[in-house]
């Protein structure tokens, strides 16, 4: 037999290697080298890093746990994500900036673990301590996000605006008239132009956003509810809604931005024609099911959710609700003031009523979309 390799082999590897060629050897050898240098050199940095412990910059611990993972230590990278991962949720605050709460040094170092070992309770641990997040409080009196959805009738609209008596930070108008021509449609457009640019008075900005047809009344709430995560409280509203004096400030003080809470304006079967809604409430129950289109059932199916849902709370005012029921006497002005649309309106009701009623039809929505559309928003 040769010269005795320059490392450790078991009995049963001699004769493979006593076949080889003396140049595979030789290869083989200093390839055994190299990685022993690069472990002794990955050792002795990782050394260095972990010695610092949580005083770590994060750049510096994320580097620690790649070098672990490359060196194939899974269960060392795992232990070193555990230990930031449960430090960090410590020591973060409830609410701040998305920039300021979310470390994405951490993030992907626990996606690369969790990658690697598809271990699924890291992940548990990670989603259940995002819950701890909390939207940024409103002012006191103040209406951070107003959101409406219209079709025609650009007069409802001016009556809702002129009926708000409290500061509002946003009003997000959807347009849903888009593909329609005709004078109303058309006078609808201009006035939003000229409500965008020259603004309202008590609101601080107005936004709308143009859809290219009827995207339907769930999808404009979507569309309201994630384009402004930052917005603790909303009220959505119909543009044929006229509020009452005083209620708005009521309602605004009943609401808690800090719990998941709906608190509806007007009494049944008007619930969702006027309502609050707390980002924490459509962040456990989800999203409006857009596939009750254009109008129609989505508030019953949503209902449903609330109620199933046992950490939501659903507030009923009375006192709110008689200032707001003389003034609001009809529903659904929008329709009947367009046979076109109240014929159509026929059919779609009836789709959307047996779409209700189908007992297949999924039940369970997404939950969590408010605390990700906040933290990962782009500014």
């Amino acid at each position: 037999m040769g010269s005795e390799p320059p490392w450790p082999v078991e009995p049963n590897e001699l004769e493979a290697i006593e076949g080889a060629e003396p140049a595979e050897l030789r290869a083989l050898a200093a390839s055994v080298a190299s990685w022993q240098e690069l472990g002794q050199r990955y050792g002795q940095r990782l050394k260095a890093i972990t010695a610092a412990g949580g005083d770590s910059a994060p750049a510096q611990r994320a580097e620690a746990i790649d070098l672990l993972l490359t060196l194939g230590d899974l269960a060392g990278a795992r232990e070193a994500v555990v230990s930031w991962l449960l430090e960090w949720m410590r020591e973060m605050p409830l609410r701040g900036t998305p920039d300021r709460l979310v470390q994405p040094d951490l993030l992907r170092c626990l996606a690369d673990v969790v990658e690697r070992s598809s271990d699924q309770s890291l992940l548990t641990v990670f989603w259940q301590g995002m819950e701890r997040f909390a939207p940024p409080l409103p002012a006191e009196g103040v209406l951070p996000l107003l959101g409406v959805p219209v079709l025609n009738r650009v007069d409802l609209l001016e009556s809702l605006l002129a009926s708000l008596d409290v500061p509002i930070e946003t009003l997000a108008i959807v347009d849903n008239s888009g593909g329609r021509s005709d004078a109303d449609a058309l006078e609808l457009r201009r006035r939003l132009d000229t409500l965008e640019r020259e603004g309202h008075a008590g609101i601080g900005r107005v936004r709308v956003a143009r859809a290219f047809g009827n995207g339907g009344v769930a999808a404009a709430w979507n569309q309201i509810l994630l384009s402004f995560p930052e917005a603790a409280v909303t009220l959505i509203v119909n543009n044929d809604v006229v509020v009452a004096p005083g209620v708005l400030a009521a309602a605004l003080g009943r609401i808690d931005a800090e719990r998941a809470q709906v608190l509806p304006l007007l009494p049944a079967p008007a619930s969702f024609s006027a309502f609050l809604i707390t980002a924490l409430a459509w962040d456990r129950v989800g999203l409006f099911d857009e596939g009750f289109h254009p109008a129609y059932c989505e508030d019953l199916d949503y209902q449903d959710r609330l109620q199933a849902c046992t950490e939501l709370e659903w507030i009923v005012d009375r006192g709110i609700q008689q200032a707001m029921a003389p003034l609001n006497p009809t529903q659904s002005a929008t329709i009947s003031s367009d046979p076109a649309l109240e014929a159509a309106n026929r059919r779609s009701f009836q789709l959307n009523r047996l779409w209700y009623l189908y007992r297949g039809r999924p039940l369970q929505r997404g939950s969590g979309q408010w605390r990700r559309r906040w933290l990962s928003q782009w500014s």
